[in-house]
């Protein structure tokens, strides 16, 4: 389709201004000021009710750690675990994710968990395949390192594995936005 070149007049004439930020007033933060990424393609399996970190390798807990510029800022958490749980021969396969964070070399925090998988009253066995999201908004106030990661449980007996190969693995971004 040919463009068309409009001519009309609408009053203005001279040049127009520059406009500078230093000019805008009431705009507060929201500017993205650096993001980590980190992924994860390290399987795990784990067959208990007590929660056990997710690995990156061997004996390794996977975290992912972002050190904010400024303590007014804020750290969006984003990520996306594939996760599934199995039971064969057993009406539940059931377990709980859950995401924590720790400021600098203190303790983790718990921010969320939520409970996966189904239940077959059948009792042939089931599996449950899936990709969690969490997205988090923290206010840590602070210029340390704030760090990331995910645990998971399993009820009932069953098998929770995470990253089970090929491209199912498990990714996390933090975002430092400005406060």
């Amino acid at each position: 389709m040919p463009l068309t070149k409009l001519n009309a007049t609408f009053g203005l004439t001279g040049t127009l201004p520059a406009v500078s930020g230093a000019n805008l007033t009431n705009i507060d933060g929201g500017k993205i000021l650096q993001v980590i990424h980190s992924e994860n393609a390290y399987a795990n399996s784990h067959t208990s009710s007590s929660y056990q970190d997710i690995n990156s390798a061997s004996g390794t807990v996977w975290t992912t750690a972002i050190t904010p510029s400024a303590t007014s800022s804020k750290i969006l958490i984003t990520s996306s675990i594939y996760i599934y749980y199995e039971e064969n021969g057993n009406q539940s396969n059931r377990g709980d994710l859950a995401v924590d964070y720790k400021i600098g070399s203190g303790s983790y925090t718990q921010i969320q968990s939520g409970q996966l998988g189904n239940y077959d009253y059948g009792g042939n066995g089931v599996q449950h395949r899936t990709r969690n999201a969490f997205n988090y908004l923290i206010s840590p106030s602070t210029t340390s390192a704030v760090t990331v990661k995910f645990k998971y449980n399993c009820a009932s007996g069953c098998t929770g594995v995470v990253n089970d190969g090929g491209d199912a693995d498990s990714n996390c971004t933090l975002w430092e936005i400005a406060g």
